[in-house]
């Protein structure tokens, strides 16, 4: 059976200072048919001319309309079957593509696959108050993007990313696959194959804008449920009240 072309979406808004490391844990990989697509998001940095002196790197360039858009862009030109999705600050182990791809081979029940992640906080950047300090001790389950490898058709099913949020598109994409029944079609790989860099950069700081996108998140998937499953009726208005 052929190897599959596993598209990696990578994209950048201002990301020089940590965008070559990302890309070399990409041109590290084992598994042998990678393409990898930088969307430069409207960078006033060198992102663009880092990416573009790297071989086999595609960039796509586009005016800044943020990181949503920029997924949505580099899904639109991938080639692969299988979509991976690394952001600019993270950076892979070189069997996390192999490891994931071996999974959906192996369980054609499985559209999408996460892997665990070690967490790094930048030194000299002060620890988030959302940030639980014993997450730097052990690996923790993985959901941000940079975790993930899915099925091109299953992705094309749930739709793009929403262009509407600023930092939770990943959030509500997840919470769409869940709202479709697609829950049970994960599966979470137990080493941590990821490395999820904390910096002071990070849209996670921005705790207003977070707090507001996941409460409107909540609110579209509880909708969602209601509409689709009304034997849940009674625990989305809870949570609806809740919110």
């Amino acid at each position: 059976m052929a190897d599959p072309l596993v598209s990696v979406i990578v994209p950048v808004h201002a990301g020089e200072r940590f965008l070559g490391a990302a890309l070399d844990g990409v041109a590290a990989q084992t598994h042998p048919r990678v393409e990898t697509i930088v969307i430069d998001d409207g960078s006033p940095d060198r992102s663009a001319e880092i990416a573009s002196a790297r071989a086999g790197v595609r960039v796509l360039h586009q005016e800044r309309a943020g990181v949503a858009a920029a997924r949505n862009t580099g899904a639109a030109a991938a080639r692969g079957e299988l979509l991976a999705f690394l952001d600019q600050d993270d950076e892979w182990h070189p069997a996390k593509l192999a490891r994931q791809v071996a999974t959906l081979r192996e369980r054609t029940d499985v559209a999408l696959v996460l892997t665990h992640m070690h967490i790094v906080l930048t030194p000299g950047t002060p620890r988030p108050s959302w940030f639980p300090g014993e997450w730097q001790d052990r690996p923790q389950p993985g959901y941000i993007p940079s975790t993930w490898l899915v099925r091109r058709d299953t992705f094309e099913q749930i739709g793009p990313f929403d262009t509407t949020y600023e930092i939770a598109c990943d959030s509500d994409w997840l919470a769409r696959f869940k709202d479709a029944g697609l829950a049970p079609a994960t599966a979470m790989l137990p080493d941590a194959l990821v490395t999820w860099r904390i910096h002071d950069a990070n849209g996670s700081y921005d705790q207003q804008t977070m707090h507001r996108e996941m409460l409107r998140m909540m609110r579209g998937s509880a909708t969602r449920v209601r509409e689709t499953d009304p034997g849940r009726a009674e625990t989305v208005r809870q949570v609806r009240r809740a919110l």
